[in-house]
């Protein structure tokens, strides 16, 4: 693997986990009115929150294939 594919690779996984990081962030609330046995908002908005999340597992698992066909010309 090439030294840009490397640091490609790594801000990829930067991203990854930033998503991962935000979808927490976003469902933290939840939980909360889910432990204090108030009503948790609808399933579409509960979907919405977890965009990130999936995003950034995908982004995590594909990063590697992702960075070497980004830096492919820089060979």
């Amino acid at each position: 693997m090439s030294p840009y594919a490397k640091a490609v690779l790594s801000v990829l996984r930067l991203v990854a986990f930033g998503c991962i990081i935000l979808s927490l962030a976003f469902y933290s609330s939840d939980y909360f009115l889910y432990l204090s046995h108030r009503p948790l908002p609808g399933p579409g908005r509960l979907a919405l929150k977890g965009a990130p999340l999936l995003a950034g597992l995908v982004l995590y698992w594909k990063g590697r294939a992702l960075a070497i066909r980004l830096t492919r010309d820089l060979e």
